[in-house]
């Protein structure tokens, strides 16, 4: 029986090492993604900012209307408002799913301790 015990225990444990090698996997193809996000937001900020500080010399100038410049600003304020709900939703959605892996491994270590017990009366 406590072959059988080993047995089982060295499966989970590979199981375990499969996984934190998946979480560690999917950490790093997080990290890319954001790191592209925030360059790709910097580069989009930098050519705004160069477009309106030009809009603001030719506003100065009085040959653009005030409307004009505002405009220079929108299409980087929907992006970055797009990004916060993305980051908003995705946030939430992990929160959740935490806090289901979590009751789901006290699920099982008490199952586990329950199974000790009864093992441990025989």
């Amino acid at each position: 029986m406590t072959k059988m015990n080993e047995k089982s225990k060295d499966a989970i444990w590979k199981m375990i090492d499969r996984e934190k090698k998946k979480d560690v996997f999917v950490k790093r193809i997080s990290k890319m993604g954001w790191t592209g996000t925030v360059v790709m937001l910097l580069f989009f900020l930098t050519i705004t900012l160069i477009d309106l500080s030009r809009m603001v010399g030719l506003y100065g100038e009085g040959m653009v209307s005030r409307q004009s410049v505002i405009n220079t600003v929108v299409p980087f304020a929907i992006v970055l408002g797009g990004l916060c709900l993305i980051i908003a939703i995705l946030s939430t959605i992990g929160v959740f799913l935490r806090m289901r892996t979590t009751s789901l491994l006290e699920i099982q270590q008490r199952l586990a301790n329950l199974e000790q017990m009864v093992v441990a009366k025989k």
